[in-house]
């Protein structure tokens, strides 16, 4: 539905995983797979699609979030300001912000937002297009 596909990278070990580059040097083996989860899967796909029609089609002022703020809201963040043009330095410094408010710096990585990235744009072609 609505164009979207279903990708499956069933790496039967933790060592293909790393040779398939799964983890991309981050730390956090975990969120290296979860965030591009949140683009590639199904449910979370239609959920991140609802709220940026939502977001689109409110006329006046909006606020969303999610319980820490960083993970799911900060890849939705990242792809209104991607959408909107913002380059990305300034996106990958904005999600970097995390780990000043919260006082943890160490609460997101770059990697991490740079594989959510990149699986978008294995599956959907590039915020270009």
């Amino acid at each position: 539905a609505y164009g979207v596909k279903f990708h499956e990278n069933a790496a039967a070990t933790l060592a293909q995983a790393l040779a398939a580059g799964l983890f991309n040097g981050s730390g956090d083996l975990g969120q290296s797979i979860g965030y591009p989860f949140m683009v590639n899967f199904v449910g979370a796909d239609h959920a991140f699609r609802d709220t940026l029609l939502a977001v689109a089609h409110e006329p006046g002022a909006l606020v969303y979030h999610c319980t820490a703020g960083k993970d799911r809201t900060g890849w939705t963040t990242a792809v209104l300001l991607t959408i909107l043009g913002v380059p990305r330095a300034t996106v990958e410094a904005d999600f970097l912000a995390s780990n000043t408010y919260t006082g943890n710096p160490e609460a997101v990585q770059l990697s991490w937002l740079n594989a959510a990235f990149t699986e978008a744009n294995k599956i959907y072609g590039s915020f270009d297009a």
